[in-house]
């Protein structure tokens, strides 16, 4: 595999994990059009004494970047992006969908050696990720190569932010 692909699976791994942990379904499909994940709330109901699993008709669609920390620029406040002119008209045309677009964006260190840790007691993938939406003004771009997007470091996603999203959107 390319390191690109490395990248990509690690990063998909990562937002499956934690959708498991939240008790949420994945699914991905091939091939993909602008769409790398969906995740799929599932309720259930109390039914004749036990309890009747399905989905609840809440998901997310995700398209998911990976990259390294030598790739972006990062302030206190935010982390700059450049962002494939397709993807980010991609986010524009579905930011009032019914299923908008969102992007995670994976950041992993600058060497390699250093994105997976494992031992008996841990399993450890650095760095981080973060979540964007274009803002409602936002509109396509023109560029035909990259879009550089804003993120808010507000927006770094963590346990709870599947849940969050889903809640919200």
């Amino acid at each position: 595999m390319t390191l690109e692909h490395i990248k990509e699976a690690i990063s998909l791994k990562y937002i499956e994990l934690i959708a498991s942990y939240n008790g949420l379904k994945t699914s991905s499909s091939y091939p993909d059009y602008g769409t790398d994940l969906s995740v799929i709330e599932v309720g259930y109901r109390n039914q004749n004494g036990s309890k009747s699993y399905s989905d609840t008709g809440r998901e997310l669609k995700i398209q998911l970047k990976a990259t390294t920390e030598n790739s972006i620029i990062e302030d206190e406040i935010s982390i700059k992006y450049d962002l494939e002119s397709k993807t980010f008209n991609d986010l524009i045309e579905r930011k009032n969908s019914i299923y908008p677009l969102f992007l995670i964006l994976f950041i992993l260190p600058s060497e390699s050696t250093e994105w997976l840790k494992l031992s008996e007691k841990e399993l450890i993938a650095k760095k981080c990720a973060y979540w964007y939406v274009p803002e409602q003004n936002e509109i396509f771009t023109t560029n035909t190569s990259k879009k550089r997007i804003t993120i808010s470091k507000n927006n770094i996603f963590t346990l709870d932010t599947l849940k969050q999203l889903i809640e919200n959107y």
